[in-house]
């Protein structure tokens, strides 16, 4: 792995050839942001991790193990603590665990239970669309 962009942008080694793949994550800026300079399009950890479970479950049923068993679960503990935090955060209801992993997330935030109410023309950068634009 070789970091871009600390905390936005990574360039991940690629086996049975030379290449390599990039792994961008959404940036923001502004006062929610501190220390963020520009922003960009991209995923969020969350998105990353439901795409582990789901290599994960593939793997899981080619050769079953308890380790990726185990991982499977945790994988998916980790996605329901950041969105723990964020329910915190926004003063919004916890999802559950199911939610968490398997819901559909915001378009435009990325986080579960928000319904379209995350405010986001009000966190949009610069030249960015709101949601009054679509």
């Amino acid at each position: 792995m070789r970091v871009l962009d600390a905390g936005h942008d990574y360039e991940l080694m690629n086996l049975d050839g030379s290449g390599v793949s990039r792994l961008t994550f959404v940036k923001r800026q502004g006062e929610r942001y501190p220390g963020n300079v520009g922003f960009h399009e991209g995923t969020t950890s969350q998105e990353v991790l439901r795409a582990l479970i789901h290599r994960a479950a593939y793997v899981y049923n080619q050769i079953p193990c308890w380790q990726t068993k185990l991982a499977l679960y945790l994988q998916g503990f980790v996605i329901w603590l950041y969105e723990h935090r964020a329910a915190r955060i926004h003063k919004r209801r916890v999802p559950g665990f199911h939610e968490a992993v398997y819901g559909i997330p915001c378009r435009k935030c990325g986080h579960q239970i928000c319904k379209g109410e995350c405010g986001w023309a009000v966190l949009a950068q610069p030249g960015a669309p709101t949601k009054e634009a679509k």
